[in-house]
C-alpha cells in the first residue's frame, strides 16, 4: 500500500506550475499585397509576451528585395497607451522570408496591430486588430482538475489489486482441519 501512495504523493506535490500554449500561431492576415510583397500575419497574441510572424512572398515572375525591414507597432483600441513599435528579427526559411517579433501585451483586450514593410524596391503598411488572450497558464487548481479522471482510475485501479490480494489470501488459508481419532 505504501509503495502505490509514493508514486501518488510526488505527483500532486511535487509538481511544478506547467506553462500551457492554447495552440500555433492563426492567420490575423493573409497574402495583402503590399509594395513589392505577398504578406500574410501570423499570431498567437498571449497577454504578456505575444508572437507575431510576418511572412513575405514575392508577386508571381519577381523576386523579394535584398534587404527588408519589418517593424510591427501595437496599440489599444482605447488609446490608454500610446503606439509601442517592435523591430521584427528575420528568421531562416526555405523560400519566401519569414520575420518575428515578440511583443509585450498587459492586459487581455483588443489591440491595434500596425505593420511596417521596408525595402529597397518600397514598402507599405497593414493594419488590423487582435485580442489578447491568457496565455493558457492553468496554475495547481486546473491541474488538478484535469488530472482527476487519472487520479480516479488510479484509485480504482489499486482498490481492485488491493481486494484481489485479500480474497486471494483468504483462499489460500485451510479453514480447519479434522482431528484423526476423535
Amino acid at each position: 500500500m505504501r509503495r502505490a501512495l509514493v508514486p501518488l504523493l510526488l505527483l500532486l506535490l511535487g509538481g511544478l506550475p506547467a506553462r500551457a500554449h492554447q495552440g500555433p500561431p492563426f492567420p490575423i492576415l493573409v497574402d495583402q499585397k503590399i509594395g513589392p510583397y505577398v504578406a500574410s500575419v501570423w499570431s498567437d497574441p498571449d497577454i504578456g509576451t505575444a508572437t507575431f510572424f510576418v511572412v513575405l512572398e514575392a508577386p508571381k515572375g519577381r523576386k523579394l528585395p535584398a534587404s527588408t525591414t519589418v517593424r510591427i507597432g501595437v496599440q489599444p483600441l482605447t488609446k490608454r497607451l500610446p503606439e509601442v513599435f517592435y523591430d521584427a528579427e528575420p528568421q531562416p526559411v526555405d523560400e519566401g522570408a519569414r520575420y518575428m517579433a515578440k511583443i509585450q501585451f498587459d492586459r487581455g483586450e483588443m489591440w491595434h496591430v500596425h505593420v511596417v514593410l521596408g525595402g529597397s524596391e518600397g514598402g507599405g503598411e497593414m493594419n488590423t486588430q487582435v485580442e489578447a488572450t491568457p496565455d493558457g497558464i492553468l496554475g495547481p487548481w486546473g491541474s488538478l482538475i484535469y488530472a482527476f479522471p487519472f487520479l480516479a482510475v488510479g484509485f480504482l485501479w489499486i482498490k481492485a489489486v488491493l481486494r484481489k490480494r485479500a480474497s486471494s489470501a483468504l483462499a489460500a488459508v485451510p479453514v480447519g482441519k479434522e482431528v484423526e481419532g476423535a
